[in-house]
């Protein structure tokens, strides 16, 4: 609970930042810069670290969007919106006004929604203060020689690297189109109003960032699930080169991942399953889950989250949440209709497809799954951002697209031995086929958490509505619809005199 301390008390630093509408902060008021971080790092190199966690505390804090929406809270916000916007969650209420303009493709037109506000300031905030934990370091192109400074800047990389990663897919519409001028890159915190960069140079410095972490973290073990270690880089980059469809890289760095050992959730782990009590599930508790690699272990006397203002307040039905009173979320029809009849995930859905066998808070057995029945506040279910079975996954995916059968099949057999009765049918696919299938199964495995999105972009594809949206049921829409893709923030553009309008 050592880095989890630091990471509460970083995170009180922090919340003191200004809202002001200077969306990358250069220099953020109340808040330690760059000169005051580097000049107490000089004496103690555990300020710089200090400053790191607190980039971490800002992925998950309430208002890290820079407004007091009760949807803005950090990256699972994201994944939610996000997964509206793929096609795979659908809105299946519309109480409380609750992503209603999100489901209705109306905040992705609008720059002055603050949809497309919130994702723009705390991505670009993330960034800006990774910025001032790498110059207090010295710079980008330092190496510390103490182990700690090395481990602190492959970090902040890391989570530079990220910031931009989820950048380039929440705001470029066409992600293969790699010379269009997309996004500023902001390589230090003394930076100001950059124009847009072409998105290969956006990639490149995604990659760039990505491979000097996986040297600097070399050797690095870490303290709590929500630091950023090797593997989680090697994620990271399998991802990347996904999105690039670099697919012998992809390949090669899901592969890294998958060696370092982490098992797969088993199937009492992902589903409610009959005469199970629901002690094991519900992915709650990310410290008792050895397939969850990435994530924040909440606690209720740490952080002191509203569920109101959380994943959990706005997806699981049983907690103290919209979902259970107007506003529910739910698989699409059409994807779930591709199930197979033996596959035990079809347990994580009720009759109307809500995920009341994947997603309940902690301790959801003890009040009988009543739903709205979880705390108001103080609450202490978890939220993870990366777990293992997306990379064997992708490894399949890569592994089919390169002509590696062998190894595609025996990567997604891994995962589906622990949800079929017979995973036979795998056998007789190859090549595009075998690829498409394993990215399938990650829309399956991994509904609600976050990346049927940028499964969307890597594959091109284009995703048709169920029958059980509220709006738009039976359309289809394509990967580089601007109704799926953020606006750029119509002040940035104001204030940024350097950038020349949308994407």
């Amino acid at each position: 609970m050592k880095a989890l301390r630091k990471i509460i008390y970083a995170g009180v630093l922090l919340s003191l930042a200004s809202c002001s509408e200077d969306y990358l902060e250069v220099y953020p008021t109340e808040v330690l810069t760059d000169t005051q971080v580097a000049a107490a790092a000089e004496i103690n190199e555990e300020v710089a670290k200090g400053t790191l966690l607190g980039i971490y505390e800002n992925m998950y804090r309430f208002g890290s969007g820079g407004t007091t929406a009760q949807e803005d809270f950090g990256v699972t916000a994201q994944f939610m919106q996000m997964d509206i916007l793929s096609g795979d969650m659908a809105h299946l209420g519309k109480s409380y006004n609750r992503q209603v303009d999100i489901s209705e493709l109306t905040a992705t037109l609008d720059p002055d929604n603050n949809v497309n506000y919130r994702a723009w300031r705390f991505l670009y905030r993330i960034i800006n203060l990774s910025n001032l934990v790498i110059d207090a370091s010295g710079g980008n192109d330092v190496v510390p020689e103490t182990e700690t400074g090395k481990y602190t800047i492959g970090q902040a990389k890391a989570l530079r690297a990220y910031a931009y990663f989820f950048l380039i897919h929440a705001y470029v519409n066409d992600i293969s189109d790699l010379s269009k001028p997309v996004l500023p890159i902001y390589k230090s915190a003394e930076e100001l109003d950059q124009p847009k960069s072409p998105l290969q140079d956006v990639f490149d410095f995604v990659v760039s960032d990505l491979l000097d972490a996986e040297t600097l973290l070399d050797g690095f073990v870490r303290e709590e699930k929500i630091e950023i270690n090797q593997d989680i880089v090697r994620g990271l980059l399998a991802k990347t080169y996904g999105a690039l469809n670099n697919w012998p890289k992809t390949e090669e760095y899901a592969k890294k991942v998958i060696d370092a050992g982490y098992p797969i959730m088993t199937a009492d782990e992902v589903a409610l399953l009959p005469d199970e009590d629901g002690s094991v599930g519900g992915f709650n508790d990310i410290n008792t889950i050895p397939g969850v690699m990435w994530g924040i272990n909440i606690t209720a006397e740490g952080q002191g989250l509203s569920s109101l203002l959380s994943w959990w307040g706005f997806v699981d039905a049983y907690s103290y949440s919209y979902a259970a009173v107007g506003n529910p979320k739910g698989m699409d029809r059409g994807l779930y209709n591709n199930f197979r009849a033996d596959d035990i995930r079809k347990y994580q859905f009720s009759s109307t497809l809500r995920p009341l066998g994947k997603f309940y808070y902690k301790g959801a057995q003890n009040n009988g799954f009543g739903l709205f029945s979880g705390p108001q506040s103080n609450i202490d279910s978890d939220s993870h951002y990366m777990r293992v079975a997306e990379l064997y996954l992708l490894h399949a995916e890569a592994a089919a697209e390169n002509g590696n059968n062998t190894a595609a099949r025996a990567s997604l057999k891994a995962l589906l031995d622990l949800r079929l009765d017979d995973s036979s049918y795998v056998d007789g696919l190859a090549g595009k086929a075998l690829a498409e299938e394993a990215a399938l199964q990650a829309r399956l495995e991994l509904w609600g958490e976050g990346q049927s999105y940028f499964i969307m972009k890597r594959r091109r594809q284009t995703r048709t509505r169920g029958e059980n949206w509220l709006d738009f049921a039976g359309q289809s829409f394509n990967h580089n619809d601007e109704k799926l893709t953020y606006e750029i923030p119509q002040n940035e553009i104001l204030f940024n005199s350097n950038l020349d309008g949308q994407n």
